[in-house]
Formats: C-alpha cells, sequence, structure tokens
C-alpha cells in the first residue's frame, strides 16, 4: 500500500504540471463475474470520477487519477439459520460495497482531424476494498477486505465544441482485483462494466 502511495503522488504531480488535461465524471453501470450465487445482479448504483493529463502538446498518451465506487446487491428466498443461541427464518439480502482507486494511462487513437473524437484504451492499476455484507430480519454479518486492483478499459471522448469546455464520455472496462474472502467463498472479485458521463476538458 506504501507504494501504491508514492506512485499515485508522482502521476499526482506529473498531471498537475501538464496544460492539456480533463476532468469527468461518469454513471458506471456494473455486472459481477465471480461467485454469482451470492451476488449476480447488475448494478447502475455505482459512479466514477477521475483527471487525466496529457504528457505534452499533441501527445496521444495521458496519466490519471480514477476512483470509483459500487453497490451490488441480491435478495434471496427465506432460509433458516443456525447459531449457538437457536434458529431464525427468515428471507435476506447479500450486499458487497466497493470502493476503488487507480492510476492509469490512456492512449488516444488518432479520429478524422482528431479535435472532437477522442476514441482510447488503456490500462489502470490501484486498490480495491470489498465490504461483504449479509442482512437477515435485524441482524447483519460483515466482512471487509483489499486487494489489488487492475482495470483494461477501452472508451471515446467527445467534445460538444471544437475549443476548451464539455463534452461526453462512455467506456467499457473490466475489473480483476484480489479480494479474498474465505467466509463469503471469494478468491478474488471480477466485474464488467460500463460508463457513460460528461468531461470538462481543456486541450486545444
Amino acid at each position: 500500500m506504501k507504494y501504491l502511495l508514492i506512485i499515485i503522488s508522482l502521476f499526482t504531480v506529473q498531471a498537475l504540471q501538464a496544460q492539456n488535461n480533463y476532468f469527468y465524471l461518469a454513471l458506471d453501470v456494473n455486472k459481477p463475474l465471480t461467485n454469482t450465487e451470492w451476488v449476480d445482479g447488475t448494478s447502475a448504483r455505482g459512479g466514477r470520477i477521475g483527471y487525466r493529463a496529457f504528457i505534452t502538446e499533441g501527445s496521444r498518451l495521458s496519466l490519471g487519477i480514477d476512483a470509483n465506487w459500487t453497490s451490488f446487491n441480491t435478495h434471496k428466498p427465506t432460509e433458516t439459520f443456525e447459531g449457538k443461541g437457536g434458529a431464525i427464518t427468515t428471507d435476506y439480502f447479500n450486499y458487497i460495497y466497493q470502493y476503488g482507486v487507480t492510476v492509469s494511462a490512456q492512449y488516444y487513437f488518432p479520429l478524422g482531424e482528431g479535435e472532437r473524437v477522442f476514441p482510447y484504451a488503456g490500462l489502470g492499476v490501484g486498490a480495491n476494498n470489498n465490504e461483504y455484507v449479509q442482512y437477515y430480519n435485524i441482524y447483519s454479518n460483515s466482512e471487509r477486505k483489499w486487494g489489488f486492483l487492475a482495470r483494461p478499459e477501452a472508451g471515446i471522448l467527445v467534445k460538444f465544441t471544437r475549443n476548451r469546455g464539455l463534452g461526453a464520455m462512455a467506456a467499457v472496462h473490466y475489473d480483476y482485483s484480489t479480494n479474498k474472502s474465505e467466509s463469503y467463498n471469494y478468491d478474488r472479485f471480477s466485474s464488467i462494466g460500463f460508463q457513460i458521463g460528461l468531461i470538462v476538458m481543456n486541450r486545444y
């Protein structure tokens, strides 16, 4: 974790020194791919926010920092739980509260005159925190786990005008993290997602 914070700090310094940059805020829709018997539903309760900066004027490469959050849940039918103090019969909910942060790099491909539309492919690496929670009746059990996060993605930026200002973005991504939870039968966690949002760009 210490080395990750050092890397994030170095990327931040590099990004803030750049003149061409953009901020973004996006809705992030995700579907879990791991242990779908516990949580399997697609979730639109997620988002991402980030800052990315082109290395030099006219460069096709940018560096960035991204933060994401998602809440997954699945309702389960009535079941009997037995414990030392007795048993309880109830339906229940499985939740995963996910938070992540990555440093990332993106490569932008030329399209047309390269002034308004910017397709890109990128890779982010960082840390992911999952809280696994089971709610039943008035009770709950939970476990929180950290893990390494890798996120390849592909997307597109579209500026509304050729000059500085607002634009839109869309991207697909695959998240793989090493979060392990023996209690909830996770040896890793992965998901696939789609995001759409707005950008505030400072380029050209």
